[in-house]
C-alpha cells in the first residue's frame, strides 16, 4: 500500500527537532524574508542547519518562498534561490508564477512545489503547472476527497493536502483583507487574521468569519487509500511541544493503519490530546461535503482547550472560583471560560480548604482567579503542564553515533579514522615523536576524542592502537579530531549539495513600441443591463459574465446577445471566467474569436489548448513583477491585469514593459469562500447580499454567488479620477471599472466620467467616501 510523507511545520529550530525526533518524513520552514509566515521564520545561519539536520536524520527539507515578490526584491530573490540549491533543499515552495518561471529556467535542479496560496483546485489548474515543471501541488482546502481523487488520477504530479491544523475563511491566494484594512499584505507573509476578529451582519454577532481547525485523524485511512503523496501538518506558528505531539500521533495513525486497516482505530487519549494541543473545536473540512456550519467556531476564535467542568460559585470579595472539575487538574495548567478572555495559570489551588498541588477527576476545586465567573459558566482546560514537559525537547540536538579508531606507529603519520557506518574518512598528522619521559596513555588519547563539543555526533566506540615509547602533543590530537570531523560532515552532506549558479533577472530595456497612445477602457459587468450601458457609455472593452452577484444567473443567450451588442456597437467583448471553477465546462459553445477574462490556471490551460488567443489575465492570478507579467504575455495573451496591491510607483516599473491593465474604481472581493456565510447564518430569510461590520465600524457588502461562495467586498469604493494623467503617464494600457455591484444608471455615469477624463487626459472628482487603495500607500 503507498505510504504517504509526514509533512510537518517547522517556525523555529526547536519545532524542526521536535517534527524530526517524532516522527515526520519531511519538514517545511522558511528564511527571514519570502515567506508566508513572516513570523516564524528561521535566522539566514540556521537555515542551511536545518536543511543537514533533516537530511542527517533521513529526513527532507522544504523552504518556503510563497509570496508575491516586488522588482526591486527579484534579486535578493535570485541571491536567496541560489543559496537554497546550493545548500541542498529538497524544494522550494512558490506562489509568484514568476519565480516558478525564473527556477524552471534557470535553477531546474533545485525541485518546485506550487503552494496552497496558488489557489490550485481543478485537474487543468495541476497540467498547467505539470508543463512548467512543477514537482508537487499543495490543492486548495476547499476540495472534497473525490474531488482530490479525481485531480490524482488524471495528473502526473505529486499532491500534497493538509490534514490538521487552523483553517482559512478565504479560499487561500484570494484575500486581501488584511491589506486592505490594514496596509499587511497576506499574499507576502504578513496577515492580521482578520477572520479571527468580531463582526456583526444584521442583528448576528460574533467571530463570524473564525473557521474551526482541521482534524482528519478519524479518516486518515480513507486519504491514504486516494494515493495522496503528502500529509501536511499546519503550524509554522506553533510552540514545539505542539508540533512533537501532533506529528507523534499522526506518525503512529499512518503507521498503525499500513499495518493493519481493518482493525485502525483513533484512540480517546490520542483524541484527548489533539484537542489539548490546541482546538478552536474539529471539522473534517471539506473533505466528505460541504460541511456548512460546522465549519465554523462563531464564539472562539483561540485555542479552547478540552472541557474540565462548570462553575459552581464565584466568591466576589476573595476572588475564589469553585470549579467542579471532571478531568485532573495540576499546578501550571491553563484554564478559562469560553469567548470571554477570563484565562489564568493555576498557581494554587484547594480541595476543603488544603492546598493540593494536583487533584483527581470528579472533584470541587477552589482557585483564585481575578477575573469574574459565573455560576454554571463552562470551564476549559487550555493548557496540560504536564503534557507539555512530556513534550518537550530534552536535547537540543538528535547526535549520530560514530566509531574512532586512532593508530600511532613510529615513523608513519598519526592516524584518525572515523566512520558513521556509510560514511569514512582518514585524517593523518605528524610523524608521532618518541617519548623522552612518560608516553602518552590510551586513556588520555580517548578522553581528547570524545570532546565534539556541538557537533552532530556522538562517540560510540573509540579504539586506540598505540606503540610504546610514543608522544603525542594534546594540540596535535585536536586538530586531528576537528580536521576528521569537518571531513566526515562534508562527506555525509555531499550527497544533497549542489553547484548552481545565480539567476539572472533580465528584462529587455526596450519599451513596447505597439502601445496605445492612450489607454483603453474597459467595464467589468454580470448583468445584460449593466453590460450595455456600459457600452453605450463608452467603454473599448466590456466583460461579461461570472461571480455574478446580483443573483441573477446568465444563460448562453444572454452571452451571445452581448457578444453581438458589442459587435455591432464596435465595443469588444470578453466573457469574464470564474475564480473558482471546480470543473471546466462551456467553452467550447463560443466562437473562437470569443475573448475570455481568465482568472484560474486551469481556465486559461484549458483555453489555450483549444486555440483560443484573445485572452486577458485578470487580478486573481496576481500578477505582481515583470517576471510574472512576461510569462503571462509569452502566450500572445492580449493583456496582464495588476494586483490591487502594487502602488503606482510600482506600477511604472512593470507597465512600460508590456499591456497591462489597472483597477481603478470599484468594489471587488477582498475574501471569496466556499462557505455560504448568509445561507448559514440566516437559513430562512435566502438573502444574497448583507452589510458586515467590524468593531470600528466599517462596513463591507456581502454577496453569494449562484454557487453558494462568499464574496465580501472592500469597505470604501475605489476611485482614481483624481489621477488619470498620472495613470496613462505610468504606462497602464487598460484602466477598469469593477462594476459587478452597481446598477445600470451608476455604471453608465461612470463609464461617461473616465471616458472624458482618459480622451481630455485631465482629472476628474472622486467622492469623500472613497478611496485611492494601494496606489500611494502599499503593501508590506
Amino acid at each position: 500500500m503507498h505510504k504517504p510523507e509526514l509533512l510537518a511545520p517547522a517556525g523555529s529550530k526547536e519545532a524542526l527537532i521536535a517534527a524530526i525526533e517524532n516522527g515526520a518524513d519531511a519538514v517545511y520552514f522558511g528564511g527571514p524574508t519570502l515567506s508566508a509566515r513572516h513570523d516564524a521564520a528561521l535566522t539566514p545561519d540556521e537555515l542551511e542547519w536545518a536543511i543537514d539536520y533533516a537530511h542527517i536524520n533521513k529526513a527532507k527539507a522544504y523552504v518556503t518562498v510563497n509570496t508575491l515578490i516586488k522588482d526591486p526584491e527579484l534579486e535578493k530573490a535570485a541571491e536567496y534561490l541560489q543559496f537554497l540549491c546550493n545548500a541542498g533543499a529538497d524544494a522550494v515552495l512558490v506562489q509568484d508564477i514568476g519565480i516558478l518561471r525564473l527556477l524552471k529556467d534557470q535553477l531546474p535542479q533545485l525541485p518546485v512545489h506550487a503552494s496552497t496560496q496558488m489557489t490550485i483546485h481543478n485537474v487543468e489548474g495541476v497540467r498547467y503547472l505539470e508543463k512548467m515543471g512543477v514537482k508537487r501541488i499543495v490543492l486548495a482546502r476547499e476540495l472534497s476527497l473525490n474531488e482530490i481523487r479525481r485531480i490524482k488520477s488524471q495528473t502526473n504530479t505529486e499532491i500534497e493536502v493538509f490534514i490538521h491544523g487552523a483553517l482559512c475563511f478565504s479560499y487561500s491566494g484570494q484575500c486581501l483583507f488584511s491589506s486592505m484594512i490594514g496596509d499587511k499584505s497576506g499574499n507576502r507573509g504578513y496577515c492580521t487574521q482578520p477572520c479571527r476578529r468580531k463582526y456583526i451582519i444584521d442583528g448576528a454577532k460574533g467571530h463570524l468569519l473564525s473557521p474551526k481547525d482541521l482534524n482528519i485523524s478519524e479518516h486518515i485511512g480513507h486519504l491514504i487509500e486516494s494515493g495522496i503523496d503528502s500529509f501536511k501538518i499546519e503550524g509554522r506558528l506553533k510552540h514545539p511541544e505542539y508540533v512533537a505531539g501532533v506529528v507523534r500521533i499522526y506518525r503512529s495513525l499512518i503507521d498503525r493503519y499500513l499495518e493493519n486497516p481493518a482493525d485502525f482505530h483513533v484512540s480517546y487519549n490520542e483524541q484527548h490530546i489533539l484537542r489539548q494541543l490546541f482546538n478552536r473545536g474539529f471539522t473534517q473540512g471539506y473533505y466528505f461535503g460541504n460541511p456548512g456550519g460546522n465549519l465554523m467556531s462563531r464564539q472562539q476564535p483561540h485555542n479552547q482547550g478540552t472541557y474540565l467542568g462548570q462553575v459552581v460559585k464565584y466568591d466576589w470579595e476573595r476572588k475564589f472560583a469553585y470549579i467542579q472539575i471532571e478531568q485532573p487538574l495540576r499546578i501550571g495548567d491553563g484554564i478559562g471560560t469560553q469567548g470571554r478572555g477570563t484565562g489564568t495559570t493555576v498557581r494554587s489551588m484547594y480541595i476543603n480548604n488544603q492546598s493540593v498541588e494536583s487533584t483527581p477527576a470528579c472533584a470541587t476545586v477552589k482557585i483564585p482567579m481575578e477575573k469574574t465567573v459565573y455560576r454554571n459558566e463552562t470551564v476549559f482546560k487550555t493548557y496540560d503542564f504536564r503534557l507539555m514537559e512530556s513534550l518537550g525537547i530534552k536535547d537540543v540536538m538528535k547526535r549520530i553515533p560514530i566509531n574512532m579508531l586512532f593508530t600511532a606507529k613510529h615513523g608513519e603519520p598519526a592516524a584518525l579514522c572515523i566512520t558513521d557506518g556509510e560514511n569514512e574518512v582518514v585524517q593523518t598528522g605528524d610523524i608521532p615523536q618518541r617519548a623522552k619521559g612518560t608516553q602518552i596513555s590510551e586513556d588520555s588519547i580517548i578522553q581528547q576524542l570524545k570532546k565534539l563539543g556541538n557537533t552532530i555526533f556522538e562517540p560510540e566506540n573509540i579504539k586506540v592502537n598505540l606503540e610504546a615509547d610514543i608522544f603525542i602533543p594534546i594540540s596535535q590530537l585536536n586538530t586531528l579530531r576537528r580536521t576528521a570531523v569537518k571531513r566526515l560532515e562534508k562527506e555525509r552532506t555531499k550527497n544533497w549539495k549542489r553547484i548552481c549558479s545565480k539567476p539572472g533577472i533580465i528584462f529587455d530595456s526596450r519599451e513596447m513600441q505597439n502601445k496605445p497612445l492612450q489607454p483603453l477602457l474597459s467595464v467589468n459587468t454580470c448583468s445584460l443591463e449593466t453590460f450595455k450601458a456600459a457600452v453605450d457609455g463608452g467603454a473599448d472593452v466590456v466583460y461579461f459574465g461570472e461571480e455574478n452577484l446580483t443573483g441573477d444567473l446568465l444563460t448562453i443567450e444572454d452571452y451571445r446577445y452581448a457578444i453581438e451588442y458589442g459587435k455591432e456597437k464596435g465595443v469588444e467583448v470578453y466573457l469574464a471566467t470564474p475564480r473558482i471553477a471546480k470543473k471546466l465546462e462551456g467553452f467550447d459553445s463560443f466562437p473562437d474569436h470569443t475573448g475570455f477574462l481568465i482568472a484560474n490556471m486551469g481556465v486559461l490551460h484549458s483555453l489555450l489548448d483549444s486555440g483560443k488567443k484573445s485572452l486577458v489575465i485578470d487580478y486573481p492570478l496576481n500578477v505582481f513583477n515583470r517576471l510574472a507579467m512576461a510569462h503571462y504575455l509569452e502566450h500572445c495573451l492580449k493583456r496582464v491585469t495588476l494586483s490591487p496591491e502594487l502602488t503606482l510607483d510600482e506600477i511604472k516599473q512593470i507597465a512600460p514593459h508590456g499591456m497591462v491593465e489597472c483597477i481603478v474604481h470599484g468594489f471587488f472581493p477582498v475574501m471569496v469562500s466556499e462557505h455560504d456565510l448568509l445561507g448559514e447564518l440566516f437559513p430562512d430569510d435566502k438573502i444574497h447580499g448583507a452589510l458586515l461590520e467590524d468593531v470600528k465600524g466599517f462596513t463591507f457588502q456581502v454577496k453569494t454567488d449562484g454557487d453558494g461562495r462568499t464574496y465580501i467586498m472592500n469597505s470604501r469604493e475605489l476611485c482614481m479620477l483624481d489621477h488619470i494623467p498620472e495613470l496613462i503617464e505610468a504606462g497602464v494600457s487598460c484602466l477598469r471599472i469593477e462594476a459587478k455591484m452597481y446598477d445600470r444608471k451608476t455604471t453608465g455615469k461612470l463609464t461617461e466620467l473616465y471616458r472624458k477624463a482618459i480622451d481630455n487626459r485631465t482629472n476628474g472628482h472622486c467622492g469623500g467616501e472613497s478611496t485611492s487603495g494601494h496606489y500611494f500607500k502599499g503593501v508590506l
